[in-house]
């Protein structure tokens, strides 16, 4: 997984200290309807400027089941199949999502090296919230649930994913020292706005690689011991699928390609029913027995 799969090197007592370091802060188509809803996702004064309304039906299961295996890119499936219907029954999702990465300015570095936590307070201080996992998906996925926001096959691809990944120092990143000068030398993220192509069919930008997304999974579920989770992969060669997720690192997790985006409710008004919750079954198992993409 994306944070899973970079190399390393220094003591395993430096790569403890990296994953707890902190800083304090100063698929079938859908319904008719949701294609609908997906055309219609800038609708006025739904959501800020800076956001777009995504107004869908969230799919709580789903298979990506390999077409082609490789042992190369994609980690060994450069393609997915086609046609795999929702496990599970679908959840009306309406709500604004930020256009790019935080600070979701064009021309701007996505903000990384930060915490669960701070993503958290740096959402609320914008008067929007860390979105929910189940939110970043339905917004990637779109209403046909692709695999990739740009369909089925990895390559050639439109965003900035599986470049070579350059051997980090875990000592140099923990040392405030020398953190932004390892940060800089590993820097292979593109400014916000690099990639127009990047982008949903809900017109969501750069949710597949550039830098990996926290996500609120306590939101989803609350009855979960795994609150923090990281969706959309990096830059480099990971699974930068919409529904893998990342659940192994906890909510003061830090790294040199961890960032966030913000999401919000609809302000024009319009009720639904409020989010079920997604509480997902650790047993799942696809056809060919092997595990869930996102497990």
């Amino acid at each position: 997984m994306a944070c899973e799969e970079r190399p390393t090197r220094g003591s395993a007592a430096a790569d403890a200290r990296v994953s707890e370091q902190t800083r304090p802060i100063a698929s079938m188509s859908a319904p008719d309807a949701s294609d609908d809803a997906a055309a219609d996702a800038s609708t006025p004064g739904a959501c800020p400027v800076d956001m777009t309304l995504v107004d869908g039906l969230f799919c709580p299961a789903i298979a990506y089941r390999c077409l082609k295996r490789s042992g190369g890119v994609g980690h060994g499936c450069p393609e997915y199949m086609r046609g795999e219907v929702c496990l599970g029954q679908q959840d009306r999702r309406r709500y604004c999502i930020d256009l790019h990465e935080w600070p979701n300015r064009v021309g701007e570095r996505p903000k990384v090296y930060v915490s669960w936590f701070e993503a958290k307070t740096l959402c609320d201080g914008a008067g929007k919230r860390l979105c929910r996992r189940s939110e970043w998906i339905l917004a990637c996925e779109g209403p046909k649930r692709l695999p990739y926001p740009w369909g089925f096959v990895r390559q050639p691809s439109p965003c900035n994913i599986d470049r070579a990944v350059v051997e980090a120092d875990a000592n140099a990143i923990v040392d405030p020292r020398t953190r932004d000068e390892e940060i800089a030398r590993l820097w292979q993220a593109d400014p916000i706005g690099s990639h127009p192509n990047c982008v949903s069919s809900f017109g969501v930008y750069d949710l597949a690689g550039n830098v990996d997304e926290w996500t609120d999974n306590a939101a989803d579920d609350p009855t979960t011991d795994r609150v923090s989770t990281l969706n959309g992969g990096y830059w480099g060669p990971v699974r930068n699928t919409c529904r893998l997720t990342t659940k192994s690192h906890g909510p003061t997790f830090t790294f040199y390609q961890v960032g966030f985006r913000c999401c919000a409710d609809a302000r024009d008004g319009v009720v639904i029913d409020p989010p079920r919750p997604w509480i997902e079954r650790p047993d799942r198992k696809r056809e060919d027995d092997s595990p869930y993409e996102d497990e």
